[in-house]
């Protein structure tokens, strides 16, 4: 009686084949979608829905397939290759990501939707069944082979066996690592971490670090998580910028210091990215147009302004914001500190 779409053959052969541009093209005319620039769809790839709204920036993989009735995702974010994404109301915020082969479907109900806050991640091989709400907060990661469930039932329940539909929600910052199962009706309260092989169902507080299973809170605030002091944030700043530089240096980069300024040129010839580094409130932030600042005392709002009006981009790890976009360098950085954790939300 009613149609299941898993797989749109039609659209496929519609939609599918075409090159990034005349695909994009024809979803704008045809189909009446909002398509933001820069956005990439790659061989394979399609958005089926009846109200789709793709930022700047946007990226989906190849043979990634993204279905809904309501289709919303935000800048800067991406659907991996080979990845199938299907729910009635799919919310995806900016800078998040779904890499390669990750599940989102399942039977759906008129309530089911799919909630991805902003800078999260989804990990290789995840699968998620959103057929009760399922919502993700901001900087949260999901390792991959996770299994995240909002329904459990299978044997017949008028012979007793248990037949359970609930939402799941996931806070802001949470962790789960690789192969963590989350239950039905389960909530998991912002910034908390569930050890690699847990099973989890119930409530996990916020502040929390919790293993097992079933999963049982072993540690929480203000044991956990420990903030470092200044000295030590600072030493793990330089960490992290050394490690940067070692990387650059493997990929063929030379380095030239003056002073608190960086200079990054390509080996093989070419014009030289330039970084600021601010490690103290007395250190002058000299940049030019197309440099990357990266500061480690918070930028006040005459100064964001200075640099927005001046084309400097910017990664503020004390006030935890950057600029709206970035060089290639301001690119690369975020995204190497972020293996540290560190997600900056996008001026804007």
């Amino acid at each position: 009686m009613i149609r299941k779409k898993r797989l749109p053959i039609g659209h496929l052969a519609l939609y599918g084949w075409l090159p990034s541009p005349l695909k994009i093209w024809a979803y704008r005319v045809f189909r009446g979608y909002k398509i933001g620039a820069n956005v990439k769809l790659a061989f394979g790839a399609v958005v089926v829905g009846e109200s789709v709204e793709l930022a700047d920036h946007v990226e989906i993989g190849l043979l990634a397939m993204v279905m809904g009735r309501t289709i919303r995702i935000g800048r800067h974010s991406s659907v991996g290759t080979m990845s199938y994404v299907a729910c009635e109301r799919i919310q995806i915020g900016e800078d998040a990501r779904i890499r390669e082969q990750v599940f989102v479907g399942g039977p759906q109900l008129p309530e089911s939707s799919f909630t991805l806050g902003s800078r999260t991640i989804i990990l290789q091989l995840a699968s998620i069944n959103p057929t009760k709400p399922v919502t993700i907060g901001d900087d949260t990661g999901i390792g991959g082979h996770c299994l995240i469930f909002t329904h459990g039932a299978w044997l017949n329940a008028l012979d007793g066996y248990p037949v359970t539909y609930e939402p799941v929600t996931l806070g802001n910052s949470v962790w789960l690592p690789w192969r963590v199962f989350v239950m039905p009706g389960t909530t998991i309260g912002d910034g908390s971490v569930i050890g690699a092989n847990s099973l989890v169902q119930g409530e996990i507080p916020p502040m929390s670090l919790a293993v097992g299973s079933p999963a049982k809170v072993i540690r929480s605030a203000p044991e956990f998580p420990r903030v470092p002091s200044e000295a030590k944030k600072a030493a793990l700043v330089a960490e992290m910028v050394s490690e940067f530089e070692r990387y650059v240096t493997y990929e063929h980069y030379v380095i030239e210091l003056r002073g608190n300024t960086r200079s990054y040129r390509p080996a093989e010839g070419g014009g030289p990215l330039r970084l600021v580094w601010r490690r103290a409130p007395h250190d002058a932030l000299v940049a030019t147009r197309g440099d990357t600042v990266l500061t480690e005392v918070a930028l006040d709002d005459r100064e964001k302004s200075e640099l927005r009006a001046n084309g400097v981009h910017w990664l503020d790890l004390a006030g935890r914001s950057r600029s709206t976009e970035g060089s290639p360098l301001t690119e690369e950085l975020a995204t190497f500190i972020a293996r540290y954790g560190i997600r900056l939300p996008r001026d804007g």
